[in-house]
């Protein structure tokens, strides 16, 4: 991981970090409706899970890397 990661990868984490305390305090809660609180909690998962796929990718992924060992013999 770089020393110092692009400000993309700061704002990503951050917004993990949100969801995670989020997600955990509607675990805690347990005097709610809790169909509401997993439906919550299950958002809040799928978006962390997404931020998290997207972190170190600064920008469109190549397709095909190309093989860098068709030259070597």
């Amino acid at each position: 991981m770089p020393v110092n990661p692009p400000q993309r990868d700061k704002t990503l984490q951050e917004v993990i970090d949100w969801c995670t305390a989020r997600a955990n305090e509607l675990i805690e809660d347990t005097n709610g409706d809790y169909y509401a609180q997993f439906c919550q909690v299950d958002a809040l998962t799928w978006v962390i899970n997404h931020c998290r796929e997207m972190l170190g990718h600064g920008g469109s992924m190549p397709l095909e890397a190309p093989n860098q060992s068709e030259g070597a013999k």
